[in-house]
Parts: C-alpha cells; sequence; structure tokens
C-alpha cells in the first residue's frame, strides 16, 4: 500500500512539474501546439501510466503463473490506451502536427521510466 501511495505521489509531482514546465515553454515560444492539447495529453498520459501500474503490480504481487499473465496485460493494456488516445484525438483534430507528437512521445517516455522505476522496485523487494 505504501508503494501505491508513493507512486502516485510522485505521479503527482511529476504531472505538476511537467504542467508548469509545459505552460511556461509554450507559452513563451512559438511553438504550434495549443495549451489546451498540452494539458490533456499531459492527464491521458498520467491517467494512463496510474492505470497501467496499478495493473502491473496486481501480476506482481499475485503467484507466478498468474502474475506474469497479469503482468503482460498491464503491457498490452497500456499499449492499447495510448493507441486509443492517439486515434481520439486524430479523429478529433483531423491532423497529428510535429509539435504534438514530438510532445507525446517525450511524455510517454518520461512516464514509462517512472513507472518501469518503480515497478523494478516492486519486483527487487519481492
Amino acid at each position: 500500500m505504501i508503494n501505491h501511495i508513493r507512486f502516485i505521489w510522485q505521479l503527482l509531482v511529476l504531472t505538476s512539474l511537467l504542467l508548469i514546465l509545459g505552460i511556461l515553454v509554450i507559452s513563451g515560444s512559438g511553438i504550434e501546439l495549443t495549451l489546451y492539447n498540452y494539458i490533456v495529453t499531459l492527464l491521458s498520459v498520467a491517467g494512463i501510466s496510474l492505470i497501467a501500474y496499478l495493473v502491473m503490480t496486481r501480476g506482481i504481487l499475485k503467484s507466478r503463473r498468474d502474475g506474469v499473465v497479469i503482468l503482460l496485460a498491464g503491457i498490452g493494456l497500456k499499449f492499447l490506451l495510448y493507441l486509443l488516445y492517439l486515434l481520439v484525438y486524430w479523429l478529433v483534430t483531423k491532423n497529428l502536427t510535429k509539435p504534438f507528437i514530438i510532445t507525446f512521445f517525450a511524455l510517454y517516455l518520461v512516464f514509462t521510466f517512472l513507472l518501469a522505476g518503480h515497478l523494478f522496485k516492486l519486483l527487487k523487494n519481492k
């Protein structure tokens, strides 16, 4: 339970820092990305990371065979949720600009490293 609270706390702090940094960079430069799209993308990536973490930790804490299946299901769910987000974003805006793609993958990498770090610590402690 402590690991869940620690991850959620770090996720909130990281999301807040990235929100402030994104607001400063987008408003201070001529990037062709609206602030609204950045905030929606940031919150979506953070939410998907939280869902994936909760599913994957359940898999790590289960027995060996069931845990591996649940862990792989968490990885697949994360992938499908990101794919679904990109599809919905594309359907709504009808264009995926270069700044959006770079921003999305940068956020994806940051949150994936946070998720992987916590999962490795949880596996090491188990």
